[in-house]
């Protein structure tokens, strides 16, 4: 099944090669993590084991419907019938959301490779390999529960809007996809891609523009109150305090991983949510582990500030900018809640790829132009060689 996708998104021609190969061997990859994470699961408290649980013991109606709702919910209802009709066990249903995560890393590889025209590096190795190759995004994304569909819920969003007219059936699918499993963070993309629209498109009429606008005010009513709830703010009470959502963060200290982040100011709180664990605060040996990617992810975070990010996030196109609204919004909203390093590690997951495609925008522009600067000394070079041939003759 895995090659079969892989056929259809990338087909098996000679231009080609190189990226099967990549997508061959990161889906060992891919299922040598999905393995340790139910090792993990195992010994240690997991939700997969929760979902499983309730599905089997507390999901015995007649009808399946009953159980249909968005979140925690969601996931449970969709295991209902693997659980109940197929007689999947524990370890296949691990088995089967890894798979749903493998998908995502697919759309995801495409998606690099349609927007990056030259290869990056860093430390003389391929930055899109690097990234993929990130044990956090397998680690989450390899399990029966949220990380692997809204990974391959965004992926399918981002994959969709790179050719709208040929793709929107992708889109649809993963923002349904997303809806149900993230609502607070399907708004979020939503109003994102609408202002990199508004911001980044040239040349289309202000109808269009208020169309957009007003579908996606529309399909902001239908999801208010799941918003609402999912960031655990009750119907009025966004009026008073906005944004502001660290009495959460104290619901989420009580695990060995907590951090008292109530006093942080925003910008070390969205620091803790982004780069920490940092060794010397890492949680238990999985915290060790994620702190060495910690390093690799502040190091090229500062060498695009470094390179000139802030302007390239003006001038960025459509998917740039959507990409990295989306990514610091959410960071934000959850920076002020995750003051357990934990589930911070977990959540950055969901919108951490996001970032990274920004990242590599920026070196990939570089590189164009420095290949249009050498393009055009090696024209005036072969206009002037010309000139000269002709002068001789």
């Amino acid at each position: 099944m895995s090659q079969w996708i892989i056929d259809k998104i990338i087909p098996a021609t000679k231009a080609n090669a190189r990226d099967r190969l990549v997508l061959n061997r990161l889906f060992f990859y891919h299922l040598l993590l999905s393995f340790v994470y139910y090792l993990y699961a195992v010994f240690n408290p997991s939700d997969s084991n929760n979902y499983y649980f309730k599905v089997t013991e507390y999901y015995r109606g007649p009808n399946w419907s009953d159980f249909y709702g968005t979140s925690t919910t969601f996931i449970e209802w969709t295991g209902y019938p693997f659980i109940h009709y197929l007689g999947f066990s524990y370890e296949a249903m691990m088995a089967l959301f890894a798979f749903f995560g493998w998908i995502g890393f697919i759309i995801f590889y495409k998606f690099f490779k349609e927007q990056i025209g030259f290869r990056n590096e860093l430390f003389g190795y391929d930055l899109i390999v690097l990234i993929f190759l990130l044990p956090n995004l397998h680690f989450w994304s390899g399990s029966f529960g949220k990380g692997s569909f809204i990974f391959l819920g965004i992926a399918l969003i981002f994959y969709g809007m790179s050719k709208l007219n040929s793709r929107f059936l992708y889109l649809f699918i993963g923002a349904v996809l997303t809806y149900h499993i993230r609502p607070h963070v399907m708004f979020v993309l939503l109003i994102s891609a609408i202002i990199g629209f508004t911001f980044s498109t040239k040349g289309i009429g202000w109808g269009v523009k208020i169309l957009m606008i007003a579908v996606s005010i529309g399909a902001f009513a239908f999801i208010y109150q799941d918003v609402l709830n999912m960031v655990g703010i009750e119907e009025g009470e966004e009026i008073t305090q906005g944004l502001d959502l660290t009495h959460r963060a104290t619901e989420l200290q009580k695990a060995t991983s907590g951090v008292d982040i109530t006093n942080y100011s925003l910008p070390l709180q969205v620091f803790t949510f982004l780069f920490r664990p940092l060794f010397v605060d890492a949680p238990g040996m999985l915290g060790l582990i994620v702190s060495f990617e910690n390093v690799f992810l502040l190091y090229i975070t500062i060498l695009f500030f470094a390179r000139g990010g802030l302007g390239f996030l003006i001038r960025g196109d459509f998917l740039v900018k959507t990409a990295f609204l989306s990514f610091i919004t959410v960071s934000i909203a959850l920076a002020q809640i995750s003051g357990n390093l934990g589930i911070a590690i977990r959540q950055k997951s969901q919108v951490m790829m996001l970032f990274l495609f920004v990242i590599i925008k920026l070196m990939d522009e570089k590189q164009m132009k420095e290949y249009k600067r050498k393009y055009a000394i090696w024209h005036r070079k072969q206009m002037i060689k010309k000139q000269q041939e002709i002068l001789q003759q």
